[in-house]
């Protein structure tokens, strides 16, 4: 029975290193590829796409702590390196993992504010790309200060599977100082930005408009309302998709974190209880960073505007190196043909 059991272990095992390593690098990928787009590209270098950035940076953390989570699956198999290796790698993984949320979250919530002064207050200064940068940095610096005490607490269970995780926190003060900071920096950050969205449809709803301009055509309004239903959808549903998968995920973990304090053993029983539910959390976790490089191109038009022509500048090349050697070719043929003429007429011409 213990042998059957042993064996249905190694086999999720090796089946979750082969998921997560995947799915880690397919999101890495795609992410780095997102970064590197806007960051070299001067007509993207705009206030939303710059927190488009960001987010893909956080989603690029997320990637590197699954494809971290995927190598310690087949170490949890092969052992092919020591477990101070393994220790070490772990807090490198999870650690990215801890501030991408809070990150992310952030980021979510000025991009709402972004999106608010942007399309609802049309005479409220619009926030600037410097100012952007400066938040971007206080952003990263909440994150990392929120992730200070989880990851002094990171360990590697010593025992198959080896499971990474974030340990007992011990000291209630550390626990209490903890949930806090992850509780403003995600959960209350993620209710603001609901709540601005709300009002912000509701808004557009009711045609009501926060500051009524001074004299505006119906012309500029019509186009104006046009551009709202286009921007506003997309990024809403980015958000709220961000939202969805990241939320349920930090809720469990921190419901366990918090019960560890009193019931050390509690983790293992209650992820066991609750396998299913613990399985589609940490499934769509995973998931978000490959499907939210696909919704950057619904929720920025230059961003798609720089896709599109990207690729149609590489069809292009492939058409123009296609008719090249096309031309070669018919130019090889026809030296070709004309060398073939010239030694039959060479052969005709020689005297018997």
């Amino acid at each position: 029975m213990e042998i059957n059991e042993t064996g249905n272990i190694t086999q999720i095992t090796y089946t979750a290193t082969i998921a997560n390593l995947t799915v880690g690098i397919t999101a890495f990928l795609l992410n780095l590829s997102v970064c590197i787009i806007i960051s070299t590209n001067p007509t993207l270098r705009q206030p939303f796409n710059h927190l488009i950035l960001n987010l893909s940076f956080s989603d690029l953390l997320v990637s590197l702590a699954v494809v971290v989570n995927g190598i310690l699956d087949y170490f949890s198999i092969s052992r092919f390196m020591s477990y101070s290796v393994a220790s070490i790698i772990c807090k490198i993984g999870t650690l990215c993992a801890v501030v991408s949320l809070p990150g992310a979250c952030l980021t979510l919530l000025v991009m709402s504010i972004e999106r608010y002064q942007a399309i609802a207050s049309i005479h409220l200064r619009k926030i600037k790309l410097e100012t952007i940068r400066k938040i971007i940095i206080f952003i990263w610096l909440m994150a990392i200060f929120s992730a200070i005490i989880p990851f002094i607490y990171i360990r590697l269970d010593p025992f198959y599977p080896n499971e990474c995780f974030v340990g007992r926190i011990d000291n209630f003060p550390l626990l209490v100082v903890c949930i806090i900071g992850f509780s403003i920096t995600c959960i209350i950050s993620i209710a603001i930005m609901l709540v601005i969205y709300c009002v912000l449809i509701y808004k557009l709803c009711h045609n009501i408009a926060i500051i009524h301009p001074a004299k505006s055509s119906t012309i500029i309004n019509s186009k104006r309302e046009q551009n709202i239903r286009r921007s506003i959808l997309p990024v809403l549903f980015l958000s709220i998709f961000s939202a969805v998968s990241s939320i349920p995920y930090i809720l469990i973990n921190y419901y366990i974190m918090f019960n560890q304090y009193y019931t050390p053993s509690f983790r293992s029983p209650f992820i066991h209880e609750n396998q299913v539910l613990w399985v589609i959390f940490a499934t769509i976790f995973i998931l978000t960073p490959i499907i939210n490089p696909l919704l950057y191109n619904l929720a920025s038009s230059k961003f798609r505007e720089v896709i599109t022509a990207m690729i149609c500048y590489q069809n292009q090349l492939v058409n123009e190196s296609s008719r090249r050697i096309k031309s070669i070719r018919l130019v090889a043929v026809k030296s070709s043909v004309t060398n073939l003429q010239s030694l039959i007429e060479n052969s005709v011409n020689v005297p018997h």
